[in-house]
Parts: C-alpha cells; sequence; structure tokens
C-alpha cells in the first residue's frame, strides 16, 4: 500500500503544522539541506487528527515560512469542492495517483505535503508537466508543493510524488459539482447529527450538486481504500440522496462518482468520519 495509517506512530510537536486550507503548486522539486526540518522533525498526531477530522489541510511549515502562507490559505478557501484527498505515512519511491478532472472544474488546486519530499510532478492528460498561462506554481517550501490551474483541460491528471514520513496529497476545485450537507441518524430514531453512530444501522443524507450522471456513492478510508458501497436512493428534495449502511469503528470518508458531459466525475467530503459510541 502507498500510504499508511497514522495510528500506531508515536510523535511529538517540535514544528509549525498548521490545518487549514491552502493555494498552489509545484513541480519537480529536489529540496536542498535537509536537516532537523523537516526530516527529523516529530509530529504531534493530535494536528494530523483535527485536519483529517474537520477536512482542513495539514500543512508541514516551517516557523520562517508560516510568513509566506497566506496566499495558500486563500486559495484554498476558494477551491472549496474536494476532488482527491488522502493522508498517512508514505513509503520511499515513485508514487502515481490518477486525477479525474471534468469540464465543471473551473480552477483546482493540487496540494503535496511530505515530510521527507524529494520530488513531486503534476502532469496533465497528455503526459506533459502543468506549466504555462493559467499555471501558478509555488516551489519555495521545503515540505510543500501545490500547483493551481485555471480551466484546466478535462481528463485525467497525474499527481507524481517521491518522498517518506508523513503526507498528504489533496486536490481542490472550483466547481458547482460535489457534496454537501452530510449527516447521519441510527434508523430507529431518525434523528439526524454530524456523525454516525458505530455498531448501528445509520441512514446517510447527503446533497450532490446537479449534472452528475451515473451517480455512485461509496465509503473509503483516510488513505482513500475502499470500505464498501453506498446504495443510493432519492431523498425528499431535489439533489438529496439518502443511503444505508453499518460503520465500522475505523475512519472514513465519503466519494461520489459518475460522469458529466462524457467525463469521470469523482468528488469526496473532505472530512474524515469517525462513528461514536
Amino acid at each position: 500500500m502507498r500510504f499508511r495509517s497514522l495510528t500506531h506512530l508515536s510523535l511529538l510537536a517540535s514544528v509549525a503544522v498548521w490545518t487549514a486550507s491552502v493555494l498552489a503548486g509545484a513541480q519537480q522539486q529536489v529540496p536542498s539541506g535537509r536537516a532537523a526540518w523537516p526530516c527529523g522533525g516529530r509530529l504531534d498526531p493530535s494536528y494530523f487528527r483535527v485536519a483529517e477530522g474537520t477536512g482542513g489541510q495539514l500543512l508541514l511549515l516551517a516557523p520562517d515560512e508560516i510568513g509566506q502562507s497566506a496566499p495558500l490559505l486563500t486559495a484554498f478557501t476558494n477551491h472549496p469542492q474536494t476532488i482527491f484527498r488522502l493522508a498517512g505515512s508514505v513509503t520511499p519511491g515513485l508514487h502515481d495517483f490518477q486525477i479525474p478532472i471534468d469540464p465543471s472544474v473551473e480552477s483546482v488546486v493540487f496540494s503535496i505535503s511530505v515530510q521527507c519530499l524529494d520530488a513531486a510532478y503534476v502532469l496533465q492528460p497528455s503526459g506533459a508537466l502543468a506549466g504555462g498561462d493559467g499555471v501558478t506554481d509555488l516551489n519555495t517550501f521545503r515540505a510543500e508543493r501545490m500547483v493551481m490551474v485555471h480551466h484546466p483541460q478535462p481528463g485525467i491528471w497525474t499527481v507524481r510524488v517521491a518522498g517518506r514520513g508523513v503526507a498528504g496529497v489533496i486536490v481542490q476545485a472550483q466547481s458547482p459539482l460535489g457534496i454537501a450537507n452530510i449527516e447521519f441518524a441510527p434508523v430507529q430514531t431518525q434523528t439526524f447529527t454530524a456523525l454516525p453512530t458505530f455498531g448501528a444501522e445509520n441512514v446517510l443524507r447527503m446533497r450532490v450538486g446537479s449534472g452528475v450522471g451515473q451517480l455512485r456513492a461509496s465509503l473509503v478510508s483516510g488513505v482513500d481504500v475502499p470500505l464498501g458501497t453506498l446504495p443510493l436512493s432519492p431523498g425528499d428534495t431535489e439533489g438529496t440522496y439518502l443511503s444505508r449502511f453499518t460503520p465500522s469503528a475505523g475512519g472514513f470518508r465519503v466519494k461520489i462518482v459518475g460522469t458529466h458531459q462524457g467525463f469521470p466525475v469523482q468528488r469526496m467530503y473532505a472530512p474524515l468520519f469517525t462513528p461514536r459510541s
């Protein structure tokens, strides 16, 4: 598996890690002067849990880099729809992640965070590196590589990463298509709340933007491992869908796929849900 969970890592806060939304670019950058930070740093697992639980961004920023982070935060705020997200501990070597970009995407941000980053690339559907007009490339951070693309070409883009340690790959977009208002209720109560109940059958209710054909939904882990399908039925209002499932003890995300104008569509709901007992 390309990414591992951080559940069993023993970590300690000695570096600056922020959980928030972030902007733009990077590729083919080899960091220089890796010393105590980031490879020698030890991260507090509470930062990781908060970032995943809220759907915020895990930013591996050194103290002298925090002053440069404002454009990153602004850009991710302006790209609210999550296309792809995973976070954990990456194993050494080169890893590719396939990202479907559909025609509804007006702008997209590729965010790559790796504790010991060796290289990061964002590749267009043609296989060429993202670049030129409409591409903003930020590559000044030691452990962050980010690319923002305006009016990206529809098709399958690739994020290519090499490194090791704590890591996250997040792709967010400006798009009218997305998931919103996910709620859960034990079947016997039908009282909807923000978290599912462990050990009981739950009703999941969510809203999906119009324009997604052949809509399908599923549960995935924090490292995008499939956990099960979510059969959908229409809700009481337009764009609302219901599904029933029994959550396990581990965290999960909700993912939808479908088509739009003949191209694949993928969206995730950014927060990693942990069932309550």
